[in-house]
């Protein structure tokens, strides 16, 4: 190696050739690779949506979710499966097995599933089969709204949807964007509705016209004439309008008097029902979720909206139509740009300065251009394996940012010391390099392997952190080229101007007093080595102590959310329109906190987690500016708006809740209950809300109850279909026509089908004795009553029904109080030890499990606590084959029990005795990283002693005075590169800020063990290493 250091260094213009082709390279790899929000990849999980028009939720789970789970169970491959029947819908989650290696092949085997079942023939669309595709995420949701107008009537609606249509039609002609899917945009429809009486006078029934108007609607292409140009004939009757329709005879006589359509019923173009309203920033809206191109990344395509709807807005001035830009997934990536650009700077000039201020100006600069080489290759790199620019890559180069140039600043310190000795300068880049070569390699591979086990761990958040090892393994490794082969070239050759400001050979640094200060301070140290470890042990003895009674594990305890959800619950007898009015005082209370607001959307009698609709209820999430842009912090914030809420007019409860980062609940605790029997698992929800009620920590106790609501049950008599000559089809049939309508037929419009719907008015349907008048036309085309051949049975039913692995299954909500220090983990605990055996013992076919943060963060301290032991011993075997010794190896490690401690001790006095999931990670990080400065400590008094020299006190403190200045160099330097990420000073970030604290201040307190105990230790391993 000493000759491949040799050979690089004797050729200055090859070294700068790899430097700046390194540098220039990236440049162009920049402008071609991908910049996306996340990685690419797929979910675990696909959900089933089917549509069942009007059937109630048992309907549904017995004609339509439980023949899907039929069709599931034999598939290998699948963990979960949990179902939804609600009125007209059924939905399926099935969550895919994270061990099995095919998941491709278990994902065609459901969709092959799904289509083979025989599904009611009322059901006009197949399933539709999502999979969560990174690939295929909105880039941002697009608000428009009519301004001054609060609520859309039919004309406003269509002018605005007129409106949307031709601003998304000008959107997907720009070649970065893919598609548009829109939201709570409601379909056209033409719309027949019967009159019930003038129908009942004329002696017409309903099925009669609905079958006219079929027969009646007629494209048909018949064939080709034998002609010169064998011109087409075509059959045409289309009935496509308004007017059309009403002039539609529906019976008549050869003279052409009759009854036309018009007489009988009102017709009008209309749009879909909707039993919920959609508000943006207080108006009622529509909005358009904008993807991007997979050719295109996220940062041209969100300039590319931006510049658009700029232009579109100067283009639209006399309109009244509000846009609002929420939901930008672009900032992630902008933000993490932001932050390497200012931190890659930042690190720069603390490099230069700390080196130039302990070293020389030439060691300063060409050690800090480290940082754009090591970032350069990086990119190279990464584009090479395919991966793109993204929030989790990007979060990897962050993360070792502080830390990547710790191996060229030891090489340059001692290329310096050799300097200063009196060598040469190429005798002292070859020397100074490969002398440190050994533990510099060894120092870069443990730092590696400490990241390695992020790519193990499971679940949508271990996807996400998979992509960071890699990302920091490139760039160690561009570090350690660049350390290895171009520095010692750099600091060998000439530069005119950096030379002028460099050091001459033998000359001395003004630091050398200060080892030789800290040398006569070991060796007072070795004197009192025993007391010296008795009080490390008792430090460390202190954190475990912190860490067993005070420090507590939640998965993300303190992410700076950028949403914030409130439910809100009007007076009882409240309907949606009035409940729409009566949060307009609250939505202003956000919409004009302008400062920290960037808009408002609220939905009212839409369900929470996919059940039946209360009137009285809204939902309403505020989407917040960024942490560093907005004038407070979030806390304060909902202070302030929970005081003004009370007492708001009508609104009985308001509840704030911040936006929680991979958990759509919202709760901190979620607890499932498995039991088919209805009344036992009722009974047991009861039970256990009770139980969680009387625990003084937990608020906002609830039981997802499904509303139960009136169904009228019509029982067919078959004795009088058989007097009255009636077919049951032709009951059901009508019956349809009348409460929930028939669509008769699709028009194509170009850009969007419109249906024409038939039914009667709504105010026909209010009441159950209009219904039982309804005649029903019989095989003769008689009409018979409906109330002859019907019995009503009247019962309450639920609007939903839940299944977990075809099991039904309820669940309790909760959240804990704001001033609690218990975590979601330790009531998971409690109600496990002190409540589940009883229950259990009284409903043994009951399955009782907590979902949510509680089972992913049990899960992530497993991977956590399996991670560290991992590292430590794969690290533990690379020592050994380094030091070929099983004791010196122990004496490294030793400082990885010190460098925990300092991070509790830390988090303690940051007051963050709540840990999480990155503070871990980060953890994990400093693990690889603290143990760097001992490895090339331990490895200079080894190789010091290997040429024959005793192994003395004076030796060994000799020696490690020699490390005093690199080791205060590169902690100095990372850790002033990483806390002003964890501070948020160049840019705040919530999942960085706490691994970069961990990391940090590990290190800090690591350097002392490094200076201190490390020597101490060895003056006991030192004598029997020898032997």
């Amino acid at each position: 190696m000493k000759n491949l250091i040799r050979f690089f260094t004797s050729r200055h213009l090859l070294s700068n050739i790899i430097f700046f082709g390194v540098i220039l390279f990236s440049f162009v790899v920049w402008n071609n690779i991908g910049k996306e929000e996340m990685p690419e990849f797929a979910s675990n999980w696909i959900r089933v949506k089917t549509s069942y028009p009007g059937a109630p939720a048992e309907d549904v789970e017995l004609f339509v979710t439980k023949p899907l789970e039929d069709e599931l169970k034999g598939i290998v491959g699948i963990e979960e499966v949990t179902t939804t029947s609600s009125v007209g819908s059924s939905s399926l989650r099935i969550v895919l097995d994270d061990d099995y290696p095919n998941k491709e092949e278990v994902t065609r085997e459901i969709k092959d599933a799904v289509f083979r079942v025989n599904l009611p023939a009322e059901i006009r669309d197949l399933p539709r089969i999502r999979q969560f595709k990174s690939a295929e995420k909105a880039i941002l949701d697009i608000g428009i709204y009519y301004k001054g107008h609060k609520y859309l009537d039919s004309k406003s609606r269509a002018e605005l949807q007129k409106y949307v249509l031709g601003f998304e039609n000008q959107l997907l002609a720009l070649k970065e964007i893919s598609s548009i899917d829109r939201s709570y945009y409601k379909n056209p429809e033409i719309q027949i509705e019967i009159d019930p009486k003038k129908k009942q006078d004329m002696e017409i029934s309903l099925s009669e016209i609905k079958e006219q108007i079929q027969a009646n609607n007629v494209r048909v292409p018949i064939g080709a004439m034998r002609d010169r140009g064998e011109s087409k004939v075509t059959a045409l009757n289309e009935l496509e309008t308004v007017d059309s329709l009403m002039n539609f005879i529906v019976r008549g006589n050869y003279e052409g008097r009759g009854v036309k359509l018009s007489d009988i019923a009102s017709i009008k173009n209309g749009f879909q029902r909707s039993n919920s309203i959609f508000k943006i920033n207080g108006h009622e809206g529509i909005f358009l979720n904008v993807k991007k191109s997979v050719t295109t990344d996220i940062l041209s395509a969100q300039k590319v909206v931006m510049d658009f709807i700029k232009k579109f807005n100067d283009a639209n001035k006399e309109n009244s139509i509000g846009i609002v830009l929420m939901d930008d997934e672009s900032y992630a990536v902008t933000n993490r740009l932001k932050i390497i650009g200012s931190n890659g700077l930042l690190g720069f000039f603390l490099i230069f300065v700390i080196l130039l201020f302990f070293l020389d100006v030439k060691a300063g600069f060409w050690v800090a251009m480290g940082i754009p080489f090591s970032i350069g290759f990086t990119l190279i790199s990464a584009s090479l394996f395919g991966y793109t620019i993204n929030n989790m890559t990007l979060a990897g180069i962050i993360i070792v940012l502080g830390i990547v140039v710790d191996d060229a600043i030891i090489i340059a310190e001692n290329i310096s010391r050799h300097r200063e000795e009196g060598l040469s300068l190429k005798d002292a880049a070859v020397i100074g390099t490969s002398e440190v070569f050994k533990p510099i390699v060894a120092s870069i591979i443990t730092t590696c392997v400490a990241f390695i086990p992020l790519i193990f761990f499971e679940g949508f958040f271990g996807k996400l952190v998979s992509y960071i090892p890699l990302v920091v393994i490139l760039m160690l490794i561009g570090s350690l080229i660049e350390s290895l082969f171009v520095l010692p070239a750099h600091m060998a050759g000439k530069t005119f101007l950096l030379d002028r400001f460099s050091k001459d050979e033998g000359q001395k640094s003004w630091f050398h007093k200060y080892e030789d200060i800290y040398e006569r301070f070991l060796l007072k140290v070795f004197k009192m080595r025993i007391p010296v470890l008795l009080s490390f042990i008792t430090l460390l003895i202190g954190s475990v102590w912190l860490f067993k009674t005070k420090m507590k594990f939640v998965m993300f305890p303190r992410e700076e959310s950028q949403e914030v959800f409130i439910k809100v619950k009007a007076e009882k007898s409240a309907v949606r329109d009035e409940t729409a009015r009566y949060i307009a005082p609250l939505e202003d209370l956000f919409i004009n906190d302008k400062q920290n607001v960037v808009g408002v959307r609220s939905s009212i009698a839409l369900s929470r987690r996919g059940g039946e609709v209360k009137e009285n209820e809204a939902s309403i999430l505020v989407e917040l500016k960024p942490a560093d842009e907005r004038e407070r912090p979030l806390r304060e914030l909902m202070k302030e708006w929970e005081a003004k809420s009370k007492g708001i007019p009508h609104l009985d409860k308001v509840r704030f809740i911040k936006g929680r980062w991979g958990w759509s609940s919202g709760s901190a605790i979620e607890l499932q209950i498995q039991e088919n029997d209805d009344v036992k698992r009722d009974q047991i929800a009861k039970l256990l809300a009770d139980k969680m009620k009387s625990i003084k920590e937990l608020t906002d106790v609830e039981i997802e109850e499904p509303l139960k609501k009136k169904e009228y049950i019509f029982k067919l008599k078959q004795e009088r279909l058989i007097k009255y000559n009636v077919a049951p089809s032709k009951v059901t049939s009508t019956l349809r026509t009348f409460v929930e309508g028939s669509i008769l037929y699709s028009i194509n419009k170009g850009e969007e089908e419109v249906d024409v719907r038939l039914t009667v008015p709504s105010t026909a349907k209010t009441n159950l004795e209009e219904l039982l008048e309804l005649r029903i036309e019989n095989k003769q085309g008689q009409l018979a009553y409906l109330k002859n051949i019907v019995d009503v049975e009247v019962v309450q039913k639920p609007v939903n029904i839940k299944r977990t692995n075809f099991k039904r299954s309820s669940m309790i909500f909760a959240n804990i109080k704001e001033d609690s220090e218990i975590t979601p983990l330790q009531i998971a605990e409690s109600l496990e030890d002190n409540v589940f055996p009883e229950l259990i013992s009284k409903y043994p076919t009951a399955i009782m499990k907590f979902r949510g943060e509680i089972e992913d963060s049990r899960k992530s301290q497993g991977e956590f606590s399996n991670s560290i032991i991992i590292v430590v011993l794969i690290i533990y075997f690379i020592l050994v084959v380094m030091f070929n010794s099983l004791f010196k190896p122990i004496l490294v490690l030793s400082i990885v029990p010190f460098g925990l401690a300092g991070v509790i001790y830390i988090l303690f006095l940051h007051g963050m005795t709540v840990y999480g999931f990155f503070a871990v990670i980060g953890t994990l990080g400093m693990i690889g990283v603290v143990i760097n400065d001992a490895i090339v400590m331990i490895d200079k008094i080894e190789t010091r002693l290997a040429v024959g020299d005793s192994c003395g006190w004076s030796i060994i403190a000799k020696v490690a005075s020699t490390r005093l200045r690199p080791v205060i160099v590169t902690t100095i330097t990372t850790v002033a590169g990483i806390l002003p990420t964890a501070y948020g000073v160049a840019g705040y970030d919530s999942m960085l800020a706490e691994m970069m604290l961990t990391m940090g201040w590990g290190l800090a307190f690591g350097t002392v063990i490094t200076l201190i105990l490390v020597p101490s230790l060895y003056t006991f391993f030192s004598v029997r290493t020898r032997q």
